[in-house]
């Protein structure tokens, strides 16, 4: 469970109706059923026509994926791991890793270190682990568009509502009864559109994009690693380049990890 989506989402929620509460309203008050079947069945019908019912599906999926936890990227553990590789193929041979491959826990970076062992040319490694990083980021984009897509529309569809129901009332004027009825769907149908689009989908879009930019760098920090060892870079090196990659958190911290590692091994 991804607490910080929890929270904000109940957060938000209990933020609205205490403002309502306290406004002297209710919740239930906020309940229109012709409103709803409005904004959300209109907005899932328009994205429908925009995108192929797979691509609706991964962003209706993507939503859910949005609270359940997300991968963890441990950057300062996937640099030691290359760095302790890098040490292996500076030692003992590039050969000296086939044996080791299969202890290696990041997919990607196996593959990597497999490709180098095999003697594939840099040129041909960089391209197929930019392509595998590319192909990632590009399913997550077309995914947040279809959000932001879904995001741009359902206000409109609350200001149809609005439309419908001010016509509604101007028709039946000389009937008070359809008064109440008419406003209600010409102000909650723009409050569900503002609502939707603005507390959920949109935040649900950048949450996923905040997740594809941590997967890409994890990426491309394997990428960057097993091209160095195949060229056969110093590890300090390797280091160093790696590390410009991170926040000077993570490398403040990646360093006061290595020196503890490194007064161990001298007793100190």
């Amino acid at each position: 469970m991804d607490k910080a989506t929890v929270f904000g989402t109940l957060f938000a929620f209990t933020a609205l109706a205490i403002g309502t509460k306290l406004g002297g309203g209710t919740i239930l008050g906020f309940f229109n059923f012709p409103s709803l079947l409005i904004v959300f069945g209109g907005a899932f019908g328009a994205l429908n026509i925009a995108y192929s019912s797979d691509r609706v599906s991964a962003a209706f999926a993507s939503i859910k994926l949005a609270y359940a936890a997300p991968k963890e990227f441990d950057y300062l553990k996937l640099v030691s791991d290359i760095l302790s590789i890098s040490e292996i193929a500076r030692k003992e041979g590039i050969l000296a890793l086939d044996t080791r491959i299969a202890e290696i826990e990041e997919p990607l970076l196996q593959r990597g270190v497999q490709m180098v062992v095999d003697g594939i040319d840099v040129t041909l490694i960089t391209e197929i682990m930019d392509n595998e990083i590319n192909a990632s980021s590009d399913r997550h984009a077309d995914i947040k568009s279809t959000l932001d897509f879904f995001a741009s529309i359902a206000p409109a569809f609350g200001l149809i509502g609005t439309i419908l129901g001010l016509v509604g009332l101007l028709r039946n004027m000389d009937d008070p009864s359809s008064i109440g009825p008419n406003m209600a769907l010409a102000l909650i149908t723009t409050f569900y559109g503002a609502l939707t689009a603005n507390m959920l989908l949109m935040p649900f879009g950048k949450k996923l994009e905040e997740r594809s930019n941590g997967e890409r760098l994890y990426g491309a920090i394997i990428a960057k690693g097993c091209l160095m060892i195949s060229a056969g870079i110093h590890p300090r090196i390797i280091q160093e380049r790696l590390l410009s990659s991170l926040s000077s958190a993570n490398r403040a911290k990646f360093n006061e990890l290595h020196l503890s590692e490194e007064l161990k091994k001298s007793g100190g």
